[in-house]
């Protein structure tokens, strides 16, 4: 993700990842938030929240990496964990691609 990115950019963005029909039933996802800046509120995050209960109603799991560097963008992704907490679904937060890679399981794919 690059540029400002609002609450309503997020929704769009998880409800193609739910109409996609040719993702592997086991999603796994990286998402680079390092060149961006996050124009929603603490009190917004439940508004995605709600959509991803959808996106984990159409797969199997979701392995979810985010990445990102900003202190506040940081706490609020750390809360919306919490709101997020659910049997298929994994949270990680990262400061760094390569950290992110390695727990999906494919820093070898990325150093050859």
């Amino acid at each position: 993700m690059v540029g400002t990115i609002t609450v309503d950019e997020v929704v769009v963005f998880i409800e193609s990842i739910i109409k996609a029909d040719y993702l592997l039933a086991d999603l796994n996802m990286i998402i680079d938030m390092l060149d961006c800046e996050v124009l929603f509120q603490l009190n917004q995050l439940q508004k995605i929240a709600d959509v991803n209960n959808r996106l984990l109603d159409r797969y199997l799991s979701v392995k979810h990496a985010i990445v990102l560097d900003k202190p506040l963008d940081t706490a609020m992704a750390y809360y919306y964990k919490q709101l997020s907490m659910q049997g298929n679904y994994m949270l990680e937060l990262f400061t760094t691609i390569e950290a992110a890679n390695k727990w999906m399981g494919v820093s070898e794919l990325s150093s050859g």
